[in-house]
């Protein structure tokens, strides 16, 4: 393989690899932002007596539907963006494929 060819396949794998871990980094992000709203979650709970837990259910519900699809956006948004860097590095390569040889 010539030294042009191994720098671009280089280039390549350093950008597909720095997009992916950029994916799992907001996703870590995505994670902790939950673990503090669980705290907070907890936090409620511990300063409410039972008859306050009763009446007040429905203002501990934090994981609701409106912020399930949030997450579910935020996840969307980093898994597309990482889609569009990963296309804009291959938009300045045309890739041949190997012949498989016979063994």
């Amino acid at each position: 393989m010539s030294d042009d060819k191994t720098e671009l396949k280089d280039m390549i794998s350093f950008q597909v690899h720095r997009n992916v871990i950029n994916l799992y980094k907001k996703y870590f992000e995505i994670t902790e932002d939950l673990l503090r709203e669980h705290k907070v979650f907890i936090d409620r709970i511990r300063k409410m007596s039972l008859n306050d837990v009763s009446e007040s259910i429905n203002n501990l519900d934090y994981f609701t539907e409106d912020r399930f699809n949030q997450v579910r956006k935020k996840i969307l948004d980093a898994g597309n963006d990482a889609v569009r860097e990963i296309d804009k590095t291959l938009e300045f390569v045309t890739v041949n494929l190997k012949e498989k040889k016979d063994v």
